[in-house]
């Protein structure tokens, strides 16, 4: 499997259930919410506004990673947390810029509902999952998300504050079916 068949599975409506555990206080926390993932294309209306708004040269960042084009991910979320705590609803874009030599590894630029721009990388594992790498200053969150079967995927996270693990998550995610009429 190469990160173009990876992420045909991975696209779609997932419902997905959270646990997190916050490690210095001892506390944990559950939630479920509805997710969306699509694929869309280097010249979608989204990655024209982005490129203009933060100056990305995505022929030069193409060529820099040698590929014909990145691969976007769009993500959108609608939670319901646990009872007494805040809705939250967001989205973020993720730009994946394979590397030359090998699909399966790459650079990864993650943009937020805040405008926040994250960049990180990512590996497909031979045990074909995915694992995203963000480094920022002292702090490092690792995720990886494989599947148990096509309509089952699992994640977890850790997210470590000077090299102290402070947060880890667990996901499990059921992938919405549409019938087919007959």
């Amino acid at each position: 499997m190469d990160i173009n068949n990876f992420l045909d599975k991975f696209v779609g409506d997932w419902f997905s259930q959270r646990t997190t555990y916050h490690l210095p206080q001892n506390q944990v926390d559950n939630a479920k919410a509805n997710v969306t993932l699509t694929l869309l294309t280097a010249d979608d209306s989204k990655i024209t506004q982005l490129a203009n708004q933060y100056h990305f040269n995505l022929d030069l960042s193409l060529g820099a990673f040698g590929v014909a084009a990145p691969l976007v991910l769009a993500s959108s979320w609608d939670n319901s947390p646990d009872w007494g705590k805040p809705k939250q609803t967001g989205e973020s874009l993720m730009l994946i810029f394979r590397s030359e030599d090998d699909l399966n590894k790459g650079n990864i630029v993650r943009i937020t509902n805040s405008s926040e721009i994250v960049k990180g990388e990512y590996v497909l594992a031979e045990d074909e999952s995915l694992i995203l790498r963000i480094i920022k200053d002292d702090q490092y969150l690792e995720e990886r998300i494989n599947f148990a079967s096509d309509n089952l995927r699992l994640r977890n996270t850790i997210f470590k504050h000077n090299n102290q693990v402070r947060q880890t998550c667990f996901y499990s995610e059921i992938k919405r079916v549409v019938k087919k009429e007959d």
